[in-house]
């Protein structure tokens, strides 16, 4: 049984719905892999924030006497963006530009932030971003 697909202009017999799809573009590997490595390191270096950085008591209280040792600052300022949801703003944003507009360097931010956003406590607005940038990842 033939498959048949619909269009406006009507319908599709199998062969000009195989054509339609050979002529798709493809990804090559490397695009591919590029993409998977980068969110595996964007969850990595989220998951070293969270478990190393943000989460363990010792380190809050390391931070909290009078003598607190220099990586406090940079600490903080993740504690900080936490706070203010950057992740999950910055990846909404990269996403929400990326569909609009089709931009390759917000489509990453979307990508990398809202990955880091899923991580980091900022997931409602870093799951809409996400999604948004997912959209529009297959032609980015």
């Amino acid at each position: 049984m033939p498959i048949l697909s619909i269009s406006p202009s009507g319908p599709l017999s199998a062969d000009e719905v195989q054509a339609s799809a050979s002529e798709a573009p493809q990804w090559p590997l490397s695009r591919i892999l590029l993409w998977i490595g980068v969110g595996v390191g964007a969850l990595a270096l989220a998951s070293v924030f969270r478990y190393f950085l943000i989460e363990p008591h010792d380190m809050g209280m390391a931070c909290a006497d009078d003598g607190a040792p220099a990586w406090c600052d940079a600490r903080q300022a993740v504690v900080m963006m936490h706070i203010w949801k950057v992740w999950g703003w910055a990846g909404l944003a990269g996403g929400a530009l990326g569909l609009a507009f089709g931009w390759r360097p917000a489509v990453w931010v979307g990508f990398v932030m809202s990955l880091m956003g899923l991580v980091l406590y900022n997931a409602d607005m870093a799951a809409i971003g996400f999604m948004l940038t997912c959209l529009r990842l297959p032609r980015a």
